[in-house]
């Protein structure tokens, strides 16, 4: 009240965005949300797993039962996500895209659309939709659960940090679906001798791995010039700009396979698909919490 009467009406929210943060805080409920997704997630593996189906691309691979009430689960958890990024957008007044928390929180919406679009030509992805998401919210929690709501520093300012934050996580989620997709190969492919069974793992692997590197390519592109815009220069050979660059030539080497007969072989391609993921946990996690650089707020 006191800041009411003597602080100017334009520096204090409006009465509607009050409301608006109440409600998000009270409707936050991202944690058990999360312990939720990544224990269905692992269930609706091990079920996949001991119906002994290996086929990536068959329908029937889990009961219709239990594929119509995920689909509702997902629909549901898609909404939820949107509506409290909805309010965090209305409240600070920016896409809430700019500490770990925000875009982890992305990064689940993404992987959970992606499941929506895609689980009716690829049975695998239902349980890895789940579990990704479950483990993307907690992961979100490790460096404090929901942080507060504030003004972004001047460098965030920009309307490339959506756009580039948006691609790039796009990007992780397509290349998380390819690290469990290469997991699943090396379980699954003991379940049944029929070489299709692979070769379909094979294939959804390499369709998800040219958009993800077309969308890691364009982050690195436009965030190129947002450190021009914001800095002054293009490329400062910073820590971050030097592993997003690590990934991307790492993952390039899989795409080559015409060059570079080993690739052909399913069980090469999906090793190299676990190893190479390990670039993009340096990415994220290794350089805004081991090394320090432009990139440590992030």
């Amino acid at each position: 009240k006191y800041q009411e009467k003597q602080l100017s009406a334009d520096l204090l929210p409006s009465d509607t965005a009050f409301r608006a943060e109440k409600l998000y805080n009270t409707s936050d409920y991202t944690k058990p949300l999360a312990m939720a997704f990544a224990t269905l997630g692992i269930v609706l593996f091990l079920v996949f797993v001991f119906m002994g189906k290996s086929s990536a691309k068959e329908q029937s691979a889990l009961p219709k039962w239990i594929t119509a009430t995920s689909n509702v689960i997902l629909v549901l958890a898609v909404v939820y996500l949107f509506f409290l990024m909805a309010l965090r957008t209305y409240v600070s007044g920016h896409l809430p895209l700019s500490n770990g928390y925000e875009t982890m929180q992305f990064m689940a919406f993404c992987v959970l659309v992606l499941t929506v679009f895609m689980q009716r030509r690829y049975a695998l992805i239902l349980p890895f939709g789940f579990l990704l998401s479950g483990l993307a919210l907690l992961v979100s929690m490790m460096g404090g659960a929901n942080p507060q709501i504030t003004l972004l520093m001047p460098v965030l300012q920009s309307p490339l940090l959506s756009l580039h934050v948006c691609i790039i996580m796009i990007a992780y989620s397509l290349l998380a679906f390819c690290f469990l997709n290469g997991i699943a190969y090396f379980i699954l492919r003991n379940q049944s001798p029929d070489i299709s069974a692979s070769n379909s793992l094979t294939n959804v692997s390499r369709l998800m791995l040219y958009p993800a590197l077309f969308c890691m390519a364009a982050g690195i592109f436009i965030g190129a010039i947002w450190a021009n815009v914001s800095w002054g220069r293009y490329w400062g050979w910073d820590p971050k700009e030097v592993w997003a660059l690590i990934t991307l030539l790492v993952y390039s080497f899989a795409l080559h396979s015409q060059s570079l007969p080993m690739f052909r072989k399913p069980a090469v391609f999906h090793g190299f698909m676990i190893g190479a993921f390990l670039t993009v946990l340096m990415t994220y996690f290794g350089v805004n919490y081991f090394l320090s650089g432009m990139h440590s707020y992030a």
